[in-house]
């Protein structure tokens, strides 16, 4: 019997600990957590993305390069007639290598949202140009379950003067581990537009990385876009030369 209270006292001052600890975080403190845990302070990695649409299916094979928010590379490794195609972000720039023309084309900001590669991801996505930290005004809502646990729900407003084409995006975190769960994307008029949902989450290193990411658009029958991240690795060194414009035309990456 002493035993059994004993276990129950630890189980409720464990759960008193999670209220007090759950209502002592702000809406941006576990926004910037949802970002940690997907950003780092670096990140490389291996992933495999399948495009799905009523008339073709094809699947790409990448591998990139992340430093920050400013810094990004993603090389196409798969399929041959792709093979080698670049994208580079620095800054609020971003430009594709084509190897098959020898040709760097710079992407204009009016077309960040343009689709990446035939894909249900924008340019934007793929190179994270926008950080829902600092263009978004994030309110904490109730929370709610989700499939793969209790979830933080953050309804994120655009700021008026934040260059972003959503108006709002319903951010969904996972209390226990602060993982991203899913990303609701409305227009400025409340439209729901996608959803991202991301799943299978696992340890890597310390945190819990959601390695399936799901994007469907809701005014697109039949479209779908799956990446399974296949390897990842955080905060590890990365050469600024991998970044640079100059080693970008010359097609040499690493």
């Amino acid at each position: 019997m002493k035993r059994l209270i004993a276990i129950l006292a630890a189980v409720l001052v464990a759960g008193i600990f999670n209220v007090a600890h759950s209502a002592e975080l702000t809406a941006e403190e576990v926004v910037k957590k949802a970002e940690d845990t997907m950003r780092g302070q670096s990140n490389v990695g291996k992933m495999t993305m399948t495009i799905t649409n009523p008339n073709w299916e094809r699947t790409l094979v990448m591998d990139y390069w992340e430093k920050g928010k400013d810094k990004s590379l993603v090389k196409l490794t798969s399929p041959a007639k792709e093979a080698g195609t670049v994208s580079l972000k620095i800054e609020n720039n971003m430009w594709n290598y084509i190897p098959s023309v020898e040709k760097v084309i710079k992407i204009p900001p009016s077309m960040m949202m343009q689709s990446w590669m035939g894909s249900d991801f924008t340019n934007d996505d793929l190179v994270k140009e926008s950080s829902i930290v600092e263009d978004y005004t994030p309110k904490l809502l109730p929370n709610k379950t989700l499939s793969e646990g209790e979830a933080y729900v953050m309804e994120l407003t655009a700021k008026p003067e934040a260059p972003v084409v959503w108006g709002k995006i319903l951010l969904y975190v996972r209390v226990t581990d602060f993982a991203p769960m899913k990303y609701e994307y409305y227009d400025e008029k409340g439209k729901l537009i996608r959803v991202m949902t991301m799943s299978k989450i696992k340890k890597v290193g310390r945190r819990a990385y959601p390695t399936v990411w799901t994007m469907e658009p809701k005014n697109k029958e039949g479209h779908k876009t799956v990446i399974i991240v296949n390897e990842i690795k955080f905060d590890v060194p990365i050469d600024k030369s991998v970044f640079s414009l100059s080693n970008l035309k010359r097609g040499i990456v690493p």
